[in-house]
């Protein structure tokens, strides 16, 4: 009688730790579950005060509602078309030429040629620039909205 008792709480403190470690590990197996399908998705682009400008019809185009209210107002988006095709046209100045950024994550537009300069903006994945000098590795290039920066020579092809 006294061997029956031993073997069954022996059996039952060992089915006992199984079932803790069975529990455990489940527990441990949808936590991580649960963080790798989190971190897996991209988060939102952050937006800063110093971003140029986007285009907001190429931004916004799968709403139909959003297109009966923009057919109403395509003048002005119509007038901002045309600037860029007449820049396009226009000849570049001597010794300038144009490249495309062939970083994935964009390129970060300096003040200055060199890492030391102030951020004064950023190029997208595939954005068209002209170069207008270079200097030690760094080109100075012409931003869209007439202003000046530089960015890492490497980073960019020429189209």
């Amino acid at each position: 009688m006294v061997m029956k008792n031993f073997l069954l709480g022996l059996s039952k403190f060992v089915l006992g730790i199984i079932l803790a470690m069975l529990i455990m590990s489940l527990a441990g197996l949808s936590m991580a579950k649960y963080f790798i399908t989190k971190n897996a998705e991209q988060p939102d682009r952050p937006t800063y005060e110093n971003d140029l400008p986007e285009d907001q019809p190429s931004a916004s185009g799968s709403g139909s509602a959003d297109e009966g209210a923009n057919k109403g107002a395509s003048e002005g988006p119509t007038v901002e078309t045309e600037t860029p095709q007449a820049k396009a046209d226009e000849p570049l100045p001597d010794g300038a030429y144009k490249v495309a950024v062939n970083q994935p994550v964009g390129l970060i537009v300096r003040s200055g040629p060199g890492g030391d300069y102030e951020n004064i903006g950023g190029l997208d994945y595939q954005e068209s620039v002209t170069v207008l000098s270079e200097e030690g590795g760094w080109l100075k290039i012409a931003l869209g909205n007439g202003e000046e920066g530089w960015i890492k020579d490497g980073n960019v092809d020429r189209e």
